[in-house]
């Protein structure tokens, strides 16, 4: 004979205790009216949004309590270096395709070199022939770089700085540098620290695989707090850039 559950709408957490309200921050209106704009850094902050709610989750489920937080917890600041590492990723696509748009526009100046030699190999001549005809060059280049840029990723310093090139920035990393007064190697040095550190916990579970049992590598909020602050500058001085060229 079965009984019945008494329900009593009171939401419980994963380990049964009465769970309180997430209350996370509300995306900035300003963010919304760029991003229907179709504006790269706009779509960023939309993503990067994401990244700070994991550590406001985690804060509103560890509460106000003293005690160290449930080792489960910690995973929100690994999921915020994913996403941020990702929401650059996806900043540094978008933005090349602007940019590649914007230069094809502009008549009056040449073409990068490395947008040229881009364009010739996923447009055969003959198809440049017709581009030329029909004069719908702008959205067949548009369409070919829209299809690559679909199988890369642009994380790590490398990939970005060889896509950005096709979008007329010669090194990025150093303009980056220069224009916020840092250290180009050092900012080489972080960046490449948390890609890896993306990588280990997408595709290790951010453990220590060399180790026999494995080993988790420890993480604490600083980490999440200066990937996302890392990519927001990078991301930010990129745009104030591309708007000044």
């Amino acid at each position: 004979m079965s009984k019945e559950t008494k329900q009593t709408g009171v939401s419980q957490n994963a380990i049964g205790a009465p769970a309180k309200p997430v209350q996370l921050p509300p995306v900035p209106p300003q963010a919304i009216s760029s991003a229907r704009t179709l504006d790269a850094h706009a779509v960023f902050k939309l993503c990067i949004g994401r990244a700070n709610n994991l550590l406001k989750i985690h804060e509103t489920a560890h509460g106000k309590s003293q005690s160290r937080p449930e080792a489960y917890l910690a995973d929100a600041h690994r999921a915020a270096i994913v996403l941020a590492i990702s929401a650059l990723d996806a900043y540094v696509r978008t933005c090349c395709l602007e940019r590649i748009r914007m230069i094809l526009v502009d008549r009056k100046k040449p073409l990068p070199g490395p947008l040229a030699n881009e364009i010739k190999r996923l447009i055969k001549d003959d198809h440049l022939l017709e581009a030329a005809r029909m004069d719908d060059l702008l959205s067949r280049v548009d369409k070919a770089f829209w299809q690559e840029f679909q199988r890369k990723s642009f994380q790590g310093v490398k990939n970005i700085t060889d896509c950005l090139q096709i979008a007329g920035f010669t090194d990025v990393f150093h303009e980056v540098a220069v224009s916020i007064s840092i250290n180009e190697d050092n900012l080489k040095i972080e960046l490449t620290r948390f890609t890896e550190r993306r990588h280990a916990i997408a595709h290790q579970g951010d453990y220590d695989l060399s180790q026999n049992p494995p080993v988790e590598s420890s993480i604490r909020k600083k980490d999440a707090l200066d990937c996302i602050k890392l990519v927001s500058q990078i991301a930010a001085t990129i745009h104030k850039l591309s708007k000044a060229n």
